[in-house]
């Protein structure tokens, strides 16, 4: 009896052993088969991430042709035409510079001057600036009337009468009455012109406008 129980373990045995060996054979080949499932899985996602990466350089390369682009345009928006010129403008009468000279100073000087060039049509300079004598001693407070460059002596008369208007040559002084602004004909030119007219701390009446046109009354 005993021995037929052997006889049966072992044949059990066997039987096992028998039908575990394809179990583990399965499962060997089976692991051998996740091993180049899992190589290509990993081959694949490795493919994915490079795809991508690709794109961004191709994208960053785009992006800097871009930027080159824009600053090729910037430079050429920056430079102005070869041809380009600013209009200029109309070239304004030029104010005379006065010196810096007292009242008492500036009397004397004229004062020298009248005496040197006191005839008319004479070069009598006022600030430095040769000029025409026009009137010479007429009233209304001035002693001479002078015609700068570009100016003749009978604008320079003309100007004197559009600032004296209806003033008394003997009781008024055309300082106290004389527009800042008066317009003066020119028998030259046949035609009339604003002329701009102040007085200094010297009492020195400049008048300027036209065609760079200066009168001085003093």
């Amino acid at each position: 009896m005993k021995r037929t129980f052997a006889i049966f373990a072992a044949a059990t045995a066997l039987t096992l052993s028998a039908c575990g060996a394809p179990a583990e054979d399965e499962a060997a080949a089976t692991s051998e088969d996740a091993v180049p499932t899992s190589t290509v899985t990993q081959v694949v996602t490795e493919e994915e991430t490079e795809a991508p990466a690709e794109t961004d350089g191709s994208d960053d390369g785009a992006e800097g042709e871009t930027e080159d682009a824009e600053g090729t345009a910037t430079g050429d928006a920056g430079t102005p035409p070869e041809d380009g010129e600013t209009p200029q403008e109309p070239e304004q009468p030029e104010q005379p510079e006065q010196p810096d000279q007292t009242l008492e100073e500036f009397q004397e000087v004229m004062a020298q001057e009248m005496v040197n060039n006191g005839n008319i049509g004479d070069t009598f300079t006022i600030d430095g600036q040769p000029t025409e004598l026009c009137v010479h001693g007429d009233g209304y407070g001035l002693n001479v009337v002078t015609a700068g460059a570009n100016t003749s002596c009978e604008f320079a008369k003309s100007v004197m009468t559009a600032t004296t208007g209806d003033t008394d040559p003997t009781q008024d002084n055309v300082r106290n009455s004389m527009p800042q602004t008066v317009r003066a004909g020119s028998p030259a030119t046949n035609q009339a012109y604003d002329m701009d007219c102040s007085v200094d701390h010297r009492n020195l009446i400049t008048c300027v406008g036209g065609d760079n046109a200066v009168v001085y009354m003093y």
